[in-house]
């Protein structure tokens, strides 16, 4: 095992440390090294996360607040989408 020192460290953030590691029945040092484990692993798991464009993360917005469209609603609202943008308002110009 090795040590590690943290030089320079506000008051406040260690204070509020010491208080997080208390209502965690932990130790200063088992609460930081506790936190640095998990923000490691939150960076670990955002890199493993697959990218989604902004199509897929709206619908699974859709989906998590308990399906509020079905796969019937959910492909008329496309075609709906589809026909707003093919009618632009304007007449078509003729062109001689």
């Amino acid at each position: 095992m090795s040590d590690l020192l943290i030089r320079n460290m506000p008051d406040a953030l260690k204070a509020d440390l010491a208080k997080k590691a208390e209502q965690n029945g932990r130790s200063l040092s088992e609460e930081a090294k506790a936190r640095l484990r998990k923000s490691l692993l939150e960076d670990v798991n955002a890199e493993t996360q697959p990218k989604q464009n902004a199509y897929d993360a709206i619908r699974s917005i859709f989906v998590e607040a308990d399906s509020l469209m079905n796969d019937e609603e959910h492909a008329e609202f496309m075609r709906a989408i589809e026909e707003g943008r093919r009618d632009t308002g304007r007449p078509v110009p003729e062109f001689e």
